[in-house]
């Protein structure tokens, strides 16, 4: 199992379209922060709040209080700084991230970022979901929320035609 240290936003997104279940070949860690944020969603009433925690507790899930690294720049919020801190406090060199400079300044700091597309595209790749089930978990993504410059959409939608 890979190790990874996951933001709030790919948990959030692969809640909504209810494909949670694709990070359980991972070993996750979470930052205090990320469980706070989600916890937030929770007095909020979010559904998909209510779907992640009852995940960590079914998956043993636990967090992580962390030091926030001094370097990191004040434009990333406060998970994706503690995002970042702990992977690399903690040697883990993967990181599930959506914000396109918080995946910046992760490669800076050596780490390997990835999205909530590259895990359904990884997940696309190793079988688990075929190109009729991506196509329309794609739509679904942009459906809920998720934002995406059209450019890129377009041509993440290209690899399967």
């Amino acid at each position: 199992m890979h190790e990874v240290v996951c933001n709030a936003s790919p948990l959030i997104f692969l809640a909504k379209i209810g494909q949670i279940n694709l990070l359980d070949n991972y070993t996750l860690y979470i930052p205090s922060q990320v469980e706070l944020e989600i916890k937030n969603g929770i007095k909020r009433k979010k559904e998909d709040a209510q779907l992640i925690l009852r995940y960590f507790e079914n998956k043993n899930i636990i967090s992580y209080r962390v030091t926030i690294l001094k370097d990191l720049p004040e434009f990333l919020g406060d998970g994706e700084k503690a995002v970042i801190s702990l992977a690399v406090r903690e040697n883990i060199e993967r990181i599930f991230i959506d914000e396109s400079k918080a995946r910046t300044v992760a490669r800076f700091k050596g780490l390997n970022p990835k999205g909530t597309l590259g895990i359904l595209w990884d997940s696309y790749k190793n079988g688990k979901l075929d190109k009729i089930k991506m196509e329309a978990l794609l739509l679904e993504l942009i459906e809920k929320g998720y934002r995406i410059k059209e450019e890129i959409f377009i041509e993440f939608l290209k690899k399967f035609r």
